[in-house]
Parts: C-alpha cells; structure tokens; sequence
C-alpha cells in the first residue's frame, strides 16, 4: 500500500496508536540507524497529530530511546528534529563536521546538547539553515556544495542534492525507501507499535552497513 493509504489509516485508529505509528513511520530511518536524525512536522488543529503528540508521543519517544527537540513552533505546526543520541554525536563529532560548524557558530566542543542548542536558534533565525544536512547526516561534500551555491553539476536529488558521490547517494536512497515500505508494510498489518519497531530492527544491519 502507499503512504497516502497508509496516512489514510491513522484516522481509523485510537489516538495512542496513532501517534505511535506515525511516529514509527516518520521516525524509522532513526529506528533503524540509517540516519542519525530526522524532522517531524506535527500540524495543529481540531483532532489534529499535534494533540496526540501532547497527550502520547513525547512519552513514546522516551521508552524507545529516541531524543527529540522542538525547532519550530507557529500558530499551525510544530517542527521537531528527532534523532539516535549516539549515533547523532558520532557524526557530529567527526573533525570534519565540527571544524565546518565551528565556522558557523557551533561550539568545538563533544556536547551535543550545545549544539541542539545552536541548531535550534538558528533554526528559528534562518527558518530552515542549510547546515541542517550535516546533522541528518547527509555527506558533508554535498551539504557544503550545496550552501556554497557549487557550480557543480547536481547529479540527483533525492533524501538531499547529491553532487559529488551519485553511486553511493543511490544506493543509500534506496535503502531509505525500502526500511519506509517496510515500516509502512509492517504497520498495516495491524501488529502492535512494539512489534513493528521489533520488525523494524531486525533489517538494522543491512541498514547500518550502507548508511552514510
């Protein structure tokens, strides 16, 4: 089924349960350590994803070991960046990534905390800033291309604008979509949140073997 059958789903479950598959769904490239962070948008309103959030979600994400911060509030949505700790703090800390984020703000130091920090003020600041890429761990090559306006040529645009590595950005964006249609075959088949995580990380290995 696709994602829009699988979106049209969530309206005929419970509330807990909602807002525990969509956020398994949205959070299973996280789930699985093929990335080390991911966006959510929860949008507002009468009955919205955002209530079930307030009620369970926050909950949810703390018995399954996955951190989150809020970036963005406004009248309508709630953006939040939600992410493995150590996974994320491993490619945070990586030399390259820090001397290229120390130019843009961020500490020298190993505290991630500090720079959630500085991420999500300049998140606010510049609405969406490109050095976001580095911490859902896209190469860093690309993301500093991209920012850089390169005048190379762009040779994919997928998860991210692949300019330098296309073999490799392929083959990580297909393993992307298939964890995302394992996670949505998985969920429709009606099991429990704990046994579609469960699922879920059984493909963690092949997931870890490829991710960037």
């Amino acid at each position: 089924m696709s994602t829009i059958g699988f979106y049209k789903s969530l309206d005929k479950m419970e509330e807990r349960e909602c807002i525990e598959k969509f956020l398994i769904y949205n959070a299973s490239l996280v789930v699985t350590k093929a990335k080390p962070s991911a966006t959510i948008t929860l949008k507002k309103g009468h009955d919205s994803i955002y209530e079930k959030w307030v009620k369970y979600g926050e909950d949810f994400l703390k018995s399954i070991d996955i951190g989150y911060i809020n970036l963005r509030e406004c009248e309508n949505a709630l953006i939040i960046l939600i992410y493995d700790e150590g996974k994320l703090a491993n490619y945070i800390f990586k030399k390259e990534s820090k001397s290229f984020l120390k130019k843009l703000g961020y500490t020298n130091e190993n505290n991630l905390n500090a720079y959630l920090k500085v991420l999500k003020r300049r998140y606010e600041e510049f609405n969406c800033p490109h050095e976001l890429g580095v911490f859902l761990g896209y190469p860093l090559d690309d993301v500093r291309d991209f920012m850089e306006c390169s005048n190379k040529k762009c040779l994919a645009c997928g998860y991210w604008r692949v300019y330098n590595d296309y073999n490799t950005a392929k083959e990580v964006f297909n393993t992307y979509d298939m964890i995302k249609q394992k996670a949505v075959s998985f969920i429709l088949k009606g099991d429990s949140s704990q046994n579609v995580l469960c699922n879920l990380k059984n493909i963690i290995n092949k997931a870890e073997s490829i991710a960037v």
